[in-house]
């Protein structure tokens, strides 16, 4: 019994590692830009794509709004998911759009 569930409690690790991978390759990033927008070392992003190393929660919302992806891709479909915590990583997406317009027009010297 203990067996079968270390066994998945590594499949679900091997999962979101996995997913991190693929949602950083679909974004166009390499392991070093996503971990300079993390503030992480690109030895920390390789250690969750490893699935040496999970991140944490919040590290996890990041990552789903640098890559455009949902909060819910990342977790596992019985996981039950806060509506709240839906909300921020929407909120933590408009602050990054926002953030990159706010650039844009200050390079066209419009701000």
């Amino acid at each position: 019994m203990q067996k079968q569930s270390s066994q998945q409690t590594m499949n679900k690790l091997e999962q979101l590692a996995q997913k991190i991978r693929q949602a950083r390759v679909e974004a166009a990033l390499s392991q070093k830009d996503l971990a300079g927008v993390l503030k992480l070392s690109d030895r920390t992003i390789s250690a969750y794509e490893q699935g040496r190393a999970t991140p944490p929660l919040e590290t996890l919302q990041h990552i789903s709004v640098i890559t455009h992806k949902p909060i819910n891709y990342f977790v596992d479909e019985t996981v039950a998911i806060r509506t709240d915590l839906d909300l921020a990583v929407k909120i933590k997406q408009i602050e990054l759009e926002l953030l990159q317009i706010k650039q844009a027009l200050q390079k066209q010297g419009l701000l």
